[in-house]
């Protein structure tokens, strides 16, 4: 991984880039284009996990050229990051993916204190994967294993139970 950015930095042109060509070597804008990014946990085993919109729309200042616009988050966990840009040549042209990995640090100056205790870590950990496993479509509703009683739960429900949660300890 080449590419080190610091929490809190504005991602802009020449950051994470993309530069797509025509078959005669000419830039060309794609079809559809627009890219996902994820946070690389090292597990084991290693997972990418989801940040933000699947389908984040990239700018465009000239023809062929696409960058991400966006903020590394000032409490971004330090580690490696993953972008996709997932795009189609021509409308009827097949989707075509393009991954880049980056790093994130914390600024200078800025200690990294984990503000979890090791239970609630594991229990955050179960929870992803839970989310990542059964919500591979976007469903609204996941079904939980509860003191050995299966329960379905909205996401909405809970969303509404985590964010009534303390915040974590800084």
């Amino acid at each position: 991984m080449g590419i080190v950015f610091t929490s809190g930095q504005t991602l802009g042109r020449g950051d994470l880039d993309i530069f797509l060509r025509n078959p005669a070597g000419n830039p060309a804008n794609a079809a559809e284009i627009y890219f996902t990014l994820y946070y690389v946990d090292p597990g084991p085993p290693e997972t990418e996990v989801l940040i933000g919109d699947p389908q984040r729309v990239p700018v465009n200042p000239q023809v062929g050229e696409y960058y991400a616009a966006l903020m590394v988050p000032p409490g971004a966990t330090p580690g490696t990051y993953r972008i996709k840009w997932t795009f189609k040549e021509t409308v009827s042209s097949p989707w075509q993916q393009v991954a880049q990995e980056f790093g994130v640090v914390a600024a200078a100056g800025v200690a990294i204190v984990p503000g979890y205790t090791v239970a609630q870590q594991q229990m955050i950990w179960s929870l992803r994967v839970l989310l990542r496993d059964q919500c591979l479509a976007g469903e609204e509703e996941i079904e939980v294993d509860v003191d050995g009683e299966r329960m379905v739960v909205s996401m909405e429900e809970l969303w509404e139970v985590l964010s009534d949660s303390p915040e974590p300890r800084q």
